[in-house]
């Protein structure tokens, strides 16, 4: 019996009398004939849209959260469940960006595509209560279209925009540039401009983004300043010049007076010049970028950069199928702390792609990948050959204290030549090459007598060992003991003061085949006196007696423990000056603790005659590792046909010069031989394109919380660059792009990345800086944008119309089926059945 509320329309062969004899009967599928019939039934089945819709969900959460997988038996323990990105494992090794472009996901929305249209085609009658419907499933369709234009053509980078560049000239009499030099406004940056003996040596002192104006009719402006030192010869300035502002120029001149070490060259030169060198000129200018860098986080874009060496431009070559998340060996000898890494080679050619690359006939190859990994160098075993170099290794224990968990130990690796690699712990532990046994009480730290007494052809030196508590000074023989030759040390005094003078002396009891006296022997042998027996009654010092020179040596200071190695190259002792041990070193062998006062231990681990230093990368733990660090600790081992692989450092962007690298970028180009007389510069970084436009930096905006920047992102409240885009006829004028706030150039999209924010020196000779000298800015284009939000609108719409609009149809609907059942029913026309069918709905 057919529902009167239902309004799918039926036919004379169903029906014959549709008012009398009204029927349930539903809308069947139209008939597909032929061998397609079972896929189009397929594709017409909800059943079968679920399922994919079920994958497709499995398949986003898998690829975007990762999984949750358990470690250990006990699943109640929270430790037991580890998360992992399925997608970064090694059999796909995939970004995001690229799981979501994998054949499976295409391969589901299609099927899913392919689903709704077909589903909504043979099941969906085309009419006003189901536009609503008709209307998400088209939306669903076009943000499907829109999405497959979007990601299809989606690129992303980011480009490092420098504030400006210092163009540096010298010019002739006559005016004309005779030399010129173009470096980036950085602090620390260097140039020379000039030939012969007086060249110009100018380096970037100081930048000022923010320096206020102090004369004239800007007063109180604040303006973005440069500060160069400039050295010619004898003479030495600096000059401060100001963004849009040339007539504010000025030099200032170095002086040696400390009371004003700085004079304004205005005031030194008699006529007023604000110049002190006119020959010399400084410009600041827009310092345009070219280039954009892809993203390896959105889709991997590595690549090798060469060239011959020097400072010419540099030609790309990708290098396909290289992994991003997992390290990749050959051997474990090829780093450090392999022994956790699986063995899993790659072997990836990097040909020539470009036709201006200047090695066309030569491929190179990346043979091994390592994720995150820094440089760590290590003393190996060299063999005979090799220069004597050595260097110990020891460990140095703390027993126990009672109750303790257990004893405290440091090792410490010695390099025995090297004056700072020799000592560890601020000195107080060395290593120390003693050439023969006349250096063995000098290096021991022990206190000794240089003695020569030529009657007997004695000459060498003589330890000087304290006794211990109460013991009587013994004396002991010079040269053989049958000489009559001997002494006995009275007294020892370090640093005594005479005066005004600073000696070390030691009071000595000489005897010889004549007589005994005593002698002042000082470190200074000018000071060393004798003195007579007390029963002479002369006490007035005398000078010494030239039958023997005694020179005092105190020990020296500073180390407590010293490894003396020699005379033989394998011959090893320790000198300590901890408790009674001071007075003699002790032979000590490779393995075998030695005990040493106050609970401490010292056993040599290891020792190294002919060592060679050995660098290779150490793969930092995955839990030590900084988590935003992205690929910057990244480490490719690269190959040529002309020698072996090498490690090469990961660089963010490529520059032309050292001069050009921007402030905590590194810029180390390796140089590999080629064979045949020729060498190529390389470097391992991203792909790169050229930028649509060129864009310029006019001025970095950096807004803060109460209290301004201190090192802390969160006390920064936004960051503002102020862009110039190259139109081909100069400069636009300033366009703000913040972090919320991107701006739209020819059809491409700027937004805020990264800054540059105020450093010390890093190193020695290094300049601080007060930031804001260059930006990164986000570089991507958003092709198929406006259909996907088409689709998005659609959709919308569509869900406004079935929740809103069909409800409203389907009650008039209803109404006008009931006002007509109800006519039918006074007028007698409606059968028993049907009357008993609208009584049990509720009808009149």
């Amino acid at each position: 019996m057919r529902d009167p509320m239902d309004t799918t329309p039926t036919t004379a062969a169903t029906s014959p009398n549709p008012v009398t004899e009204p029927t349930m009967a539903r809308r069947s599928l139209p008939r597909v004939g032929g061998p397609l019939a079972p896929v189009i039934d397929l594709f017409s089945s909800v059943r079968f849209g679920i399922v994919l819709l079920a994958l497709l969900f499995l398949y986003m959460s898998v690829g975007s959260a990762g999984i949750i997988y358990p470690v250990h038996p006990n699943v109640f323990h929270p430790d037991a469940w580890v998360h992992a990105q399925f997608r970064q494992w090694r059999p796909f090794e995939m970004t995001e960006f690229e799981w979501f472009h994998w054949w499976p996901f295409d391969l589901l929305m299609g099927l899913l595509s392919a689903n709704i249209i077909i589903t909504t085609i043979r099941r969906i009658p085309f009419k006003a209560v189901n536009y609503g419907v008709w209307m998400i499933h088209t939306g669903i369709i076009v943000l499907v279209v829109g999405s497959v234009i979007y990601f299809g053509k989606k690129v992303e980078g980011e480009a490092p925009v420098i504030r400006r560049a210092v163009v540096v000239s010298i010019k002739d009499a006559a005016g004309a540039v005779v030399a010129r030099e173009r470096v980036i406004a950085v602090p620390g940056a260097r140039a020379q401009l000039g030939t012969g003996a007086d060249p110009y040596l100018i380096e970037v002192a100081d930048i000022d983004p923010s320096w206020e104006l102090l004369s004239g009719a800007d007063k109180g402006k604040r303006a973005y300043s440069v500060t160069l030192t400039v050295n010619r010869g004898d003479q030495r300035f600096m000059r401060q010049v100001v963004a849009g502002y040339p007539e504010y120029t000025e030099d200032l001149v170095l002086t040696d007076d400390p009371q004003q070490p700085v004079k304004r060259a205005r005031k030194v030169n008699p006529d007023g010049n604000p110049i002190i060198d006119g020959a010399l000129a400084v410009d600041l200018e827009y310092e345009g970028q070219e280039w954009f860098y892809l993203r390896n986080d959105l889709a991997k874009a590595w690549a090798l950069y060469v060239r011959t060496p020097g400072d010419g431009p540099w030609t790309m070559r990708p290098i396909e199928g290289m992994p991003l998340y997992n390290d990749h060996i050959a051997s474990r000898d090829e780093v450090f702390n392999g022994e956790a890494t699986p063995i899993d080679p790659i072997d990836l050619a990097v040909p020539a792609v470009d036709p201006n690359d200047p090695f066309q006939d030569v491929d190179f190859r990346v043979t091994g990948f390592l994720r995150y990994a820094l440089d760590r160098s290590k003393w190996m075993a060299g063999n005979e050959r090799d220069p004597f170099n050595p260097v110990v290794i020891l460990e140095v224990a703390q027993a126990a204290a009672a109750g303790a968990a257990g004893a405290q130990a440091d090792r410490y690796q010695l390099q025995a030549l090297d004056p700072e690699r020799s000592m560890a712990d601020g000195g107080i532990l060395r290593a120390q090459v003693i050439k023969d046994e006349a250096e063995l009480a000098r290096a021991s730290s022990i206190p000794s007598l240089r003695v020569s007494v030529p009657s007997i052809g004695f000459d060498g030196v003589l330890p000087i060992n304290p006794p211990a508590a109460g013991a009587p000074v013994a004396t002991t023989p010079i040269g053989a003991a049958d000489s009559g030759w001997s002494y006995r040390v009275v007294a020892v005094q370090d640093r005594l003061t005479i005066g005004d003078v600073t000696a070390d002396v030691a009071i000595v009891e000489i005897t010889s085949p004549e007589r005994t006296w005593r002698r002042w022997a000082f470190s200074n042998p000018s000071m060393t006196r004798d003195l007579p027996p007390e029963d002479q009654g002369q006490q007035q010092p005398l000078p010494p007696d030239p039958s023997i020179t005694m020179v005092y040596e105190p020990a020296e200071e500073g180390a407590l423990l010293t490894v003396l190695i020699g005379p033989g190259p394998n011959q090893l002792r320790l000198a300590s000056s901890i408790g009674a041990m001071r007075s003699a070193p002790q032979p000590i062998e490779v393995g075998k603790p030695f005990a040493l006062p106050s609970g401490l231990t010292i056993t040599l681990l290891d020792y190294l005659p002919n060592a060679v230093a050995v660098t290779k990368p150490f793969i930092v733990p995955p839990e030590e590792r900084q988590r935003d660090a992205r690929e910057l600790f990244s480490r490719a081992l690269v190959a040529g046909p002309g020698g072996g692989a090498q490690w090469l450092d990961y660089h963010p962007y490529v520059f032309d010069r050292r001069a050009d690298a921007l402030r905590r970028h590194p810029f180390e180009p390796t140089v590999v031989d080629l064979g045949g007389g020729r060498k190529a510069e390389i470097l391992f970084s991203r792909q790169r394109k050229p930028m649509p436009t060129a864009v310029a930096l006019d001025d970095f905006i950096l807004a803060t919380h109460i209290g301004g920047y201190t090192g802390e992102a969160s006390t920064i409240r936004d960051y503002t660059s102020m862009l110039r885009f190259d139109d081909g006829a100069g400069w636009s004028q300033p366009v703000p792009c913040s972090v919320n706030a991107p701006v739209e150039h020819d059809g491409w999209w700027f937004f805020q990345a990264q800054w540059d924010p105020p450093d010390q020196a890093r190193f020695e000779g290094d300049r601080a800086s007060r930031g804001l000298n260059y930006t990164v800015l986000g570089v991507a284009n958003r092709e198929g944008v406006v259909i996907q939000l088409l689709g998005c609108v659609i959709s919308v719409l569509g869900m406004c119309y079935a929740f809103y609009v069909k409800p409203i149809i389907k009650r008039r609907h209803r109404e006008a089926a009931l006002a007509l059942a109800a006519r039918l029913r006074a007028e007698g026309k409606l059968s028993p059945a049907a009357v008993a069918a609208l009584d049990a709905k509720g009808g009149a």
